[in-house]
């Protein structure tokens, strides 16, 4: 099936603030710039998207979908909300060193830190950066679940969170622009969410 003209356009105009964000940064970022980047006017943009905030959000719950489903891909496994399977070391091993590799792009890290430093100065930006963390963490959270099935909920969260600061960190850290990959520490970090989520130290 192809897909309609109304997500063939969006999708273009997320293709150009995700441009504007990576090249120009967040201070070009302004509705009117998305805009001249995608060659529309602002009111076409503001048709699909009417606030920066809302446009924001797009972009990331595109980029979460988008790694998810390379992840699934890469890992081999089923990363639905409803799968229940049990998740062995081998699994995770799999799926965390997908999720390395997944945090590896430089662009997508440079976008991320332009709506950081957007979303410090701009609430609605903020409250969009929330949700997608909130849904990158429920993601997790149900990986977690499979490995550790009686965790309580509360400590299944703080696990959760726990993972995704470890490798949007590391995404930042092992980029280019802070230079700290190395294959020992790729190993470091793969077996510490490991032990998170299996709750013990994976065996040497």
């Amino acid at each position: 099936m192809t897909e309609s003209k109304g997500a063939l356009r969006k999708a273009a105009l997320l293709d150009a603030a995700e441009e504007v964000l990576v090249t120009k940064g967040n201070a070009n970022a302004a509705m009117r710039d998305f805009a001249a980047a995608a060659g529309v006017r602002i009111g076409h943009l503001q048709h699909y998207f009417p606030t920066r905030a809302d446009l924001i959000r797009a972009v990331l719950e595109r980029s979460l979908e988008s790694s998810l489903q390379r992840l699934a891909e890469e890992a081999g496994l089923d990363l639905g909300a409803s799968s229940v399977e049990g998740l062995t070391r081998d699994d995770s091993r799999r799926l965390l060193t997908a999720l390395l590799h997944e945090h590896s792009a430089l662009e997508d890290v440079k976008m991320h830190l332009e709506i950081w430093a957007l979303a410090s100065a701009d609430q609605q930006a903020a409250n969009a950066l929330r949700s997608f963390y909130a849904q990158y963490a429920a993601h997790v959270g149900g990986i977690v679940r499979r490995g550790r099935p009686d965790l309580p909920e509360p400590e299944l969260h703080g696990v959760a969170s726990a993972i995704v600061s470890l490798f949007e960190g590391a995404a930042v850290t092992r980029s280019d622009i802070a230079g700290l990959r190395t294959e020992p520490g790729d190993e470091a970090i793969i077996r510490t969410a490991q032990w998170l989520i299996h709750g013990q130290e994976p065996a040497q």
